[in-house]
């Protein structure tokens, strides 16, 4: 069931309405977004100690591991090679190939600015066609991590692929499920919460979708979806 809100101090969002339209960026968080888990430090810290993991604890998140480490034991489990084999496909968003595909046909660009796995967004952005990605890695050589995306500054990340294509604000879309994600706003023209974790990020999206369904975004977003879908 997907389900659609307003941003309080914004007017009534317009069923007739393509708010695709005159867009040519839309940015995507990836963990609870592009992957169902909320966390894939989470998951690959679990599965480098041969642990077992929902992907759902928030314990390991990367701030916590970027301040605090890991043990330098693991360190050899965290290559990019083995985090490659940590990511379970069944744990990706359905219709992720159709959505970025809609989106490619109008045009639109694509990325993933993620504060998770710069591999596990890495092989999102290969696998379906995605223009730019970000996310932050591990050093193994040096046994500590590298942060590319500060969760609460997701901004200067989408600012950053604004100006490699040339597009502003006005014409940029970011999607996020979690409040730190609210940060890529500010370079936006709309804010999607997609499984919005808590009730402040419902209340400042201007969309909220609650779906299984990636594609939920577009069918909300496009007038022509809406009455054709």
């Amino acid at each position: 069931m997907i389900e659609i809100v307003d941003r309080k101090k914004k007017t009534n969002i317009n069923p007739e309405a393509d708010y695709l339209e005159n867009i040519k960026l839309m940015v995507f968080d990836m963990d609870g977004v592009l992957l169902k888990n909320r966390n894939s430090w989470d998951v690959i810290i679990n599965r480098s100690m041969n642990k077992t993991t929902t992907g759902t604890g928030m314990q390991l998140t990367f701030d916590y591991i970027y301040q605090n480490g890991v043990p330098d034991r693991l360190y050899e489990n965290l290559t990019e090679t083995k985090i490659m084999t940590y990511l379970n496909l069944n744990d990706v968003t359905s219709n992720i190939a159709r959505t970025i595909g809609y989106l490619k046909d109008r045009n639109i660009k694509t990325a993933i600015v993620s504060a998770g796995s710069h591999v596990f967004a890495g092989y999102l952005s290969e696998l379906f066609g995605i223009d730019n990605f970000i996310g932050n890695e591990v050093n193994v050589k040096n046994h500590c991590f590298i942060k590319n995306v500060d969760p609460a500054k997701k901004d200067t990340n989408v600012k950053d692929i604004q100006s490699r294509y040339g597009i502003s604000p006005a014409e940029t879309v970011s999607v996020g499920d979690s409040y730190m994600d609210l940060s890529m706003r500010r370079r936006s023209k709309y804010f999607v919460a997609f499984n919005p974790g808590t009730r402040k990020l419902v209340d400042a999206a201007d969309f909220v979708v609650n779906s299984t369904n990636l594609y939920g975004i577009i069918e909300k977003m496009a007038v022509h979806e809406i009455f054709n879908s």
